[in-house]
């Protein structure tokens, strides 16, 4: 799901909070509960303005119960020094975006656990509150209560991405000291839970009741995002361990400082296509030019103006070294949203890196790690 369309509402210790588009549906589900479900049966004598203000009221308040949800979550990660840049709200709950790995099992099931561990309570706290409230307030309180206890159960279910699927990942790690293995082991669970969602949806379909729709919606969410944790653990085992001089192509041929648009262009960008061009000064790198800054220069310009007038100076590109490991250079690209890392050595080209030859050496190494199925 794409999380660019929401909105900041609040920055808490730091933490943006984002209310994504998508959760629109559930306040307005919620609401219509209450209003439509709820509280014509409890206070028959409401009339709809009243109870659509209540409905309102009430969603508002599973609203605030998800988002301490996620603030537990994020609290947790913050004591163990690791950065919460924004908690976004969306149809399916909350999402931390907590930066980095968990450095040992221990940190990983503080994290996961907090989460259910508040709406457990809350939903306690909730439910007592309404056996003790008088008349349909009671009423709205129990059932906010018990959204919040299934809330916090369903989510300690033993696969990704829920947090049960984190804290199962947590003691598998504890036991095993493999993080890879426990990863691949709570994605495999995720999907299998993601599966049975989907079948139990369609059950509930085929008898009529078109409840089920949202079952299946849920469970295909669940199984793509465990099928998403399988994919970034097969690129994280693709990445582990390799440098970048072991995946970077040859240092493509440099122009000299001097040498003139009108020349980079026929020789560089349309005889062999290049959309990058590193540019070199006394045998040293000392910039690139793009394609994106050749536009900006009118063609009339192009005989009378250098490379070196319009080059991005080699401080200020993205680089990475032959002993860079693999990985680091991928988050480089993606963060920095790059295409290429001109890999440097002693102030020296000695290679280029693309996010085609990462993506080249994962799958190679994927299909030779296949298992065989003939001789």
């Amino acid at each position: 799901m794409d999380f660019s369309g929401g909105f900041r509402i609040a920055r808490i210790r730091g933490i943006a909070i984002v209310v994504h588009w998508s959760w629109a549906f559930i306040f307005v589900t919620i609401a219509w509960n209450f209003a439509e479900g709820v509280l014509p049966r409890v206070a028959p004598e409401w009339d709809a303005s009243l109870r659509w203000a209540v409905g309102a009221a009430a969603s508002f308040v599973f609203f605030l119960s998800v988002l301490l949800h996620e603030l537990s979550h994020a609290f947790v990660a913050l004591h163990y020094q690791m950065r919460v840049p924004s908690i976004t709200l969306f149809i399916f709950g909350g999402l931390s975006a907590i930066e980095g790995e968990m450095r040992n099992a221990r940190e990983e099931f503080g994290v996961a656990i907090a989460g259910p561990t508040m709406s457990v309570v809350l939903g306690a706290v909730l439910v007592g509150a309404g056996y003790l409230a008088p008349g349909a307030a009671g009423d709205v309180l129990a059932d906010l209560g018990v959204v919040n206890l299934i809330l916090g159960v369903f989510n300690l279910l033993p696969g990704f991405p829920l947090d049960g699927g984190r804290v199962f990942r947590s003691l598998v790690w504890a036991r095993t000291q493999d993080l890879q293995r426990s990863t691949a082991l709570a994605a495999r669970v995720g999907g299998i839970i993601g599966w049975v969602m989907i079948a139990i949806g369609a059950a509930v379909v085929f008898r009529g009741n078109l409840s089920g729709l949202w079952y299946m919606f849920i469970g295909f969410f669940l199984k793509n995002a465990a099928d998403n944790a399988r994919d970034a653990l097969t690129i994280e085992r693709a990445v582990t361990g390799v440098s970048v001089a072991e995946v970077m192509r040859p240092a493509p041929e440099a122009v000299d400082a001097g040498t003139t648009l009108q020349r980079l262009v026929e020789d560089h960008v349309l005889d062999r296509g290049e959309r990058a061009t590193f540019v070199q000064r006394d045998g040293h790198a000392a910039g690139i030019v793009t394609t994106t800054d050749l536009a900006r220069v009118p063609r009339e310009r192009h005989a009378s103006t250098t490379v070196a007038e319009i080059m991005v100076p080699t401080e200020r590109v993205v680089t990475a070294a032959p002993e860079t490991p693999l990985s680091e250079a991928l988050r480089l690209l993606i963060e920095r949203d790059v295409h290429q890392l001109p890999v440097v050595d002693a102030g020296r080209l000695v290679g280029l890196l693309t996010r085609g030859d990462i993506f080249r050496h994962i799958e190679t190494r994927r299909r030779l790690a296949r298992p065989r199925t003939h001789p």
